[in-house]
């Protein structure tokens, strides 16, 4: 099966799309990260208000390589399905940024590609965070 979204995209995203997409008979196990845009910030000086995010013209391509390595590194029978998309543009606190959804024949196998996709798109996708402060200062992340 494997990879049926790799996307980086300006629309919202709902969980439950990445979920439907990844549904089967055969799977035993959906797991999935959903990250949403929180009011705060170790390095903010104050509260967080909004992220801009912004992409290199090339993330949509590497998206789907980086999904398509996670699986690459697992067996082809395991029967792992992905989807996976990141937001871009203007997000507010409570937003949906970035979902990750896995479906397996069980659980463990499940919950350790979506992991992989996680870590992997977070430490290699060209997106960065452009982060608002209710101040009304901002700072750049991931450049």
């Amino acid at each position: 099966m494997g990879v049926v979204l790799a996307e980086v995209r300006n629309a919202p995203v709902a969980p439950s799309e990445l979920f439907d997409l990844v549904s089967r008979p055969d799977a035993g196990a959906v797991a999935q990260f959903v990250g949403v845009v929180r009011d705060h910030d170790p390095q903010a000086s104050g509260a967080v208000v909004a992220l801009d995010y912004t992409c290199h013209p090339s993330a949509q391509e590497r998206m789907g390589e980086i999904v398509a390595a996670v699986l690459a590194s697992a067996d082809p029978a395991d029967g792992c399905v992905v989807a996976a998309v990141h937001r871009i543009g203007h997000l507010v606190v409570g937003d949906v940024a970035f979902v990750v959804t896995v479906s397996s024949p069980h659980r463990r196998l499940a919950f350790a590609v979506c992991a992989q996709v996680v870590e992997a798109v977070k430490a290699d996708l060209p997106v960065w965070k452009q982060q608002f402060e209710a101040d009304g200062s901002y700072r750049w992340s991931g450049l």
